[in-house]
């Protein structure tokens, strides 16, 4: 059985270190889904809109182990305690397959624009399916240590030069940042260093940060 890609995920999410741990966390994220030759054609696509959610199934394109690892260390149970992979939805799998519901904003020819996605930029796609609410969605499902999803902890300060930076962007991207960081992007496990800097590129901005309790203090903000 041979399986390819048969899409490209072109996202806001440029390196792994930032991204949300769950899809539909952050809502200001966005994706667009361009179909790859020979699945770049709009029949395929044929009634796609009628759907407001899709599931993108994916690869963890830059999560591959070369040795298997049957325990993990989940962040919602503080990055120490190791459960079995396949009680976890980690990123480092005997097969690195992702599953992801996300917003079918829009259709564009052969791209899907989708919202609130948790994926890297370059993501490759493995397939599309539509989401079913009667299906999908069961009442009274149980998620063990992930039962509810989490809160926002932090709140977002800048620094003046960041904010100076941040009040020239547009509403879209300041939203992504605030987002992102009002979660906690750190390891589970890392403890306060408010010496420390914390950085990743969003859409085109490369963000630095301190984290001291549940206070971010963004100190610059670069287009790049």
């Amino acid at each position: 059985m041979n399986i390819e890609p048969i899409g490209i995920i072109h996202s806001c999410f440029k390196e792994k270190f930032g991204i949300p741990r769950q899809p539909g966390l952050v809502k200001s994220a966005t994706a667009t889904l361009e179909l790859l030759p020979p699945y770049n054609v709009e029949e395929a696509l044929r009634s796609i809109e009628e759907f407001s959610h899709l599931w993108i199934i994916f690869a963890f394109h830059e999560s591959v182990t070369e040795k298997f690892q049957p325990t993990v260390r989940p962040p919602r149970l503080g990055g120490n305690t190791r459960v079995g992979v396949f009680a976890t939805r980690s990123n480092f799998r005997p097969n690195p397959i992702g599953l992801s519901v996300v917003e079918l904003k829009a259709v564009k020819g052969t791209t899907l624009e989708l919202g609130g996605g948790d994926f890297l930029d370059g993501t490759p796609v493995l397939d599309i399916k539509p989401y079913i609410p009667y299906a999908d969605s069961i009442p009274g499902a149980h998620g063990a240590f992930a039962n509810e999803a989490p809160e926002p902890q932090n709140t977002v300060l800048f620094s003046p030069e960041a904010e100076q930076v941040f009040q020239t962007l547009e509403q879209s991207p300041q939203q992504l940042i605030r987002d992102v960081l009002s979660y906690n992007p750190r390891p589970a496990y890392q403890g306060d260093d408010p010496n420390r800097i914390f950085g990743t590129v969003l859409l085109n901005l490369d963000v630095k940060w301190k984290h001291t309790g549940n206070i971010v203090t963004v100190d610059s903000i670069n287009k790049i």
